[in-house]
């Protein structure tokens, strides 16, 4: 019988990639604004960025919640 070494894609390991792809949006973003705020040339739309940072906050209370349940259910 063969074997296989199958990795299970999971929700935790989905939000782990989408908390990484959306750290790294966050700091380009926070980059260019903070450009903007230097050189004064870019006029950047601040609630985007407020928002994208709800967001982000949100997800990782999301994430941490799901890491959590996936401890308690391993023990």
């Amino acid at each position: 019988m063969n074997e296989t070494n199958e990795k299970k894609i999971t929700l935790l390991n989905v939000y782990k990639v989408i908390m990484i792809i959306f750290s790294c949006a966050l700091i380009g973003l926070i980059t260019i604004t903070i450009y903007g705020w230097v050189t004064g040339a870019l006029g950047i739309n601040y609630i985007i960025l407020a928002l994208c940072v709800a967001v982000y906050c949100c997800t990782a209370a999301e994430y941490e919640t799901l890491k959590r349940k996936a401890k308690k259910n391993k023990s």
